[in-house]
C-alpha cells in the first residue's frame, strides 16, 4: 500500500494536469453552452487517458522500485562485508603485532647468551640474530604504519641525535663487516617526526650496511638544499630496478641474488616519507655503490 501511495505522489504532476484539463474543458463547455453529453464524454476520455497512462507507468515504477530495493540491499550487504573485512584485518594486525612483540623476548635472551662467547662462530650467529631482530622491528613498524592511526609530533628535531643513536645501534655491524664510517656531527634541526624519521633513516642505513661487504658508508648534510645523504660503496642497484625499489615486495635483482631482501624496507621508507612529507631520491651504480638523499621541508608551511 505504501508503495502505491508513493507512486501516486511521484505522478502528482500528471494528476494535477489532468484535473486542470478537466476544469478548463468544463469551463469551455459551460461558457459555450454546449451539450452536456459531450462534456461528460470529454471528461471520461481525459480520465481514461490518465488512468491508462498511470496504469502503464505503475508497472515501470514497480520494476524500478524492485531494482532500487535490491540495490539498497546490496549496498547494505556490501557495507556489512566491508565492516567485517575491516574487523578481520584489525584482528589480524593485532595478532601479528602481539606475535612480533612476543618474539622479541627470545631474541633478547638469545643475544644475552651469545654475549658470553666471543668465538668466530658466535660472532656470525650474533650478526644473524641482529638481522632477525631488525626484521622483527620492521614488521612492527609496518603494522603501525598501515594502521593509519600512527601518532605524529611534527616539530624541530635534532638530526645529529637521531643519527648517533642509530650508529650506536649498528656499531657491531660496522665492526663485524669492517666497514668504515665517514660522519661529521650535523648541528642542525629539521622539521619532522622524531620516531618515524628515525625508522626511515634506520632502513636506509641498514640497507647500506647489508649490501656493503667492505668499504665506506658516508653520512652527510647539505644546508643549501636541506638534505641528508647516506652513501655506501656496496653492490649498487641496477638502473632498471631504480624505479621499482620502493614498491612493496620488490627486491630487485641484487636482493634475489643475495637473498637478503624482504622487499619491505624501502617500501617502508617511501611510505614514511609520504607520511612525514620528506622526499627521498636514489642515485646508484652497479658495483660502485648507492646514495640515498632525504630532503626535509624548509618550513612548517610546506607540510
Amino acid at each position: 500500500m505504501n508503495k502505491f501511495i508513493n507512486y501516486i505522489k511521484s505522478e502528482y504532476k500528471v494528476i494535477i494536469f489532468a484535473i486542470y484539463s478537466i476544469i478548463v474543458f468544463s469551463a469551455i463547455f459551460l461558457f459555450a453552452n454546449l451539450e452536456k453529453e459531450y462534456l461528460v464524454l470529454g471528461i471520461e476520455g481525459i480520465s481514461f487517458g490518465v488512468f491508462l497512462y498511470l496504469f502503464i507507468q505503475w508497472f515501470n515504477y514497480y520494476k524500478k522500485e524492485g531494482y532500487r530495493e535490491i540495490a539498497e540491499q546490496l549496498k547494505l550487504e556490501n557495507k556489512q562485508l566491508q565492516s567485517q573485512a575491516l574487523n578481520d584485518r584489525r584482528n589480524l594486525e593485532e595478532y601479528f603485532l602481539l606475535w612480533v612483540h612476543q618474539i622479541k623476548t627470545p631474541i633478547t635472551v638469545a643475544n644475552l647468551i651469545l654475549q658470553k662467547d666471543s668465538s668466530l662462530y658466535n660472532k656470525k650467529l650474533k650478526a644473524q640474530m641482529f638481522y632477525i631482530e631488525e626484521y622483527t622491528n620492521m614488521a612492527i613498524n609496518y603494522l603501525k604504519l598501515i594502521d593509519r592511526q600512527a601518532d605524529m609530533d611534527i616539530t624541530f628535531i635534532n638530526l645529529d641525535k637521531i643519527i648517533k643513536n642509530l650508529l650506536k645501534k649498528y656499531s657491531m655491524m660496522f665492526i663485524e663487516k669492517g666497514i668504515s664510517l665517514e660522519y661529521e656531527p650535523i648541528y642542525v634541526e629539521v622539521i619532522s617526526d622524531a620516531k618515524w624519521l628515525s625508522v626511515l633513516i634506520e632502513q636506509i642505513l641498514s640497507n647500506a650496511i647489508k649490501y656493503t661487504e667492505s668499504g665506506t658508508i658516508k653520512i652527510s648534510y647539505e644546508e643549501r638544499t636541506n638534505t641528508m645523504s647516506i652513501q655506501d660503496t656496496g653492490i649498487g642497484i641496477r638502473s632498471e630496478d631504480l624505479g621499482k625499489i620502493f614498491d612493496r615486495g620488490y627486491s630487485g635483482f641484487n636482493g634475489r641474488i643475495n637473498e637478503k631482501s624482504s622487499g619491505l624496507g624501502l617500501y617502508l621508507v617511501k611510505s614514511i616519507a609520504d607520511l612525514i612529507n620528506v622526499k627521498v631520491k636514489v642515485e646508484s651504480t652497479i658495483n660502485v655503490g648507492s646514495k640515498f638523499i632525504v630532503q626535509f621541508p624548509f618550513n612548517l608551511s610546506e607540510l
